[in-house]
């Protein structure tokens, strides 16, 4: 690429056009009016350069002179006097600045939205204390993201506490973020007809969803034994007495909303499920059925989606190769955590913890922008390779602390030589187990 978009230049712009009006991302007025040696610009680069170490050897990192030495409490009261707005600022401002030029068919944004964990350190005055085992409480941090698969990047967050988790919330809050003409793809535990029916009436937008074969469509359980391709309609209500009265003579399905009207009269353990639509709805949509392997005892594999897609343009063959590229969005997630970090946080308050999340994100989004731009020489070697990230990350890194930004060129060199083997097509059983966080004391050096 003769004339790469220099993703650190764009970085620093952003910063101090963010630091010229400061004082809308502050507590007060009088923040950040004072000379000191943690400015507002200076406490915003720290921050987006942290790893996964303890907070005083990150601020040697940082200010190495012995004359620029900072205390870890200078620091945190600095800290303490920007909002996680300031970041959230910069995340989107830094989207917007760096095309994704990466579209299918020249036209279609692939976008994917998933959720996960972060284990928090432990604090019994933060909002995502958790106590499932009825044992010992706990911080966890649910993290809904939207990734753009093509382009390789992070568009957009919205956190939520564990215990009050509401993934197909998060999705309807996202709608309005979204690019014209997407196909956004979800995983199961996702379809609900009322996000469906949300996702239709939000014009240009298409979707991707995997569905349970024995869920709670009917429709989609008397499926053929074999791969099918149908278009299905289905009847809607929120009338319990009109569901009894005619669910043996018509095909309709209930949906079990909280009507406040009712809520005297209800069980506490009635579940509040979200429609926001009217009395009786047709929620239409295109579910595809097709075999992606064999179970361990040597039976067909079947997976269903559920898509708005045109069939001609996405038949059969073509949404299954599409919706494989919703793994992207796993990967980013591992990177996320344990290439940049992001699971080792430096503090305990709740407004810190969501400020190095997002500094987290847009670091990603900066490393996976010059990855992207990078040249890969492929030799004749068995497996295609592609540059490591981790140790990407670790270079632009160090390239931004030192300042070395007008280097963009010599960096895109440098991370060309640091590459890892693709091979496709590996699996490893996957071993679910609880973590907890690092203690600040038990970081490696």
């Amino acid at each position: 690429m003769l004339n790469p978009t220099n993703s650190l230049s764009v970085l620093d712009q952003i910063i101090n056009e963010t630091v010229s009006h400061i004082h809308d991302y502050t507590h007060s007025p009088q923040d950040f009016t004072r000379k000191r040696k943690l400015t507002a610009g200076t406490m915003i680069k720290t921050m987006l350069n942290m790893q996964g170490n303890s907070l005083n050897i990150e601020l040697f990192n940082a200010f190495p002179g012995i004359d620029e030495q900072v205390s870890a409490s200078a620091f945190e009261q600095q800290k303490g006097k920007l909002k996680p707005d300031c970041f959230k600022h910069i995340f989107h401002q830094f989207n917007q600045q760096i095309a994704n030029a990466q579209l299918l068919d020249h036209h279609y944004h692939v976008l994917a939205i998933d959720g996960s964990d972060f284990d928090l350190p432990w604090n019994p005055t933060s909002k995502y204390v958790c106590d499932f085992s009825k044992n010992k409480p706990y911080c966890q941090m649910h993290v809904n993201t939207l990734y753009d698969l093509l382009n390789k990047s992070y568009q957009d967050c919205i956190s939520q506490p564990k215990t009050a988790m509401d993934e197909r919330g998060s999705v309807l809050a996202m709608l309005d973020h979204l690019p014209d003409d997407s196909i956004v793809m979800m995983d199961r535990g996702y379809p609900s007809f009322n996000l469906i029916e949300n996702l239709n009436r939000h014009q240009g937008l298409h979707y991707l969803i995997r569905a349970k074969l024995g869920g709670s469509i009917k429709e989609i359980q008397n499926f053929p034994d074999g791969e099918c391709d149908q278009a299905i309609a289905c009847r809607v209500t929120t009338s319990n007495h009109y569901y009894v009265t005619h669910k043996s003579s018509e095909n309709i399905h209930c949906i079990q909303h909280y009507w406040h009207q009712y809520e005297p009269f209800r069980s506490k353990n009635t579940k509040d499920r979200r429609w926001d639509f009217g009395v009786f709805c047709t929620v239409k949509f295109r579910a595809c059925k097709f075999q992606i392997g064999t179970t361990a005892d040597g039976k067909p594999a079947w997976e269903v989606l559920i898509t708005n897609l045109p069939a001609k343009q996405f038949p059969l063959p073509r949404m299954k190769r599409l919706y494989h590229l919703r793994w992207g969005i796993e990967t980013a997630f591992s990177k996320l955590k344990y290439d940049l970090g992001a699971i080792q946080f430096h503090s305990k308050k709740d407004q810190f913890i969501e400020m190095e999340l997002y500094a987290n994100l847009i670091m990603y989004n900066v490393v996976s922008a010059a990855v992207n731009q990078a040249y890969v020489a492929q030799t004749n070697h068995h497996h295609w390779d592609t540059i490591n990230f981790k140790l990407a990350t670790r270079i632009v890194r160090y390239y931004y602390r030192n300042n070395q930004q007008a280097k963009f060129q010599a960096l895109l060199i440098q991370l060309g030589t640091y590459l890892v083997p693709i091979r496709p097509g590996r699996k490893n059983k996957r071993r679910l187990k609880p973590k907890r966080a690092v203690s600040f004391v038990y970081r490696v050096a």
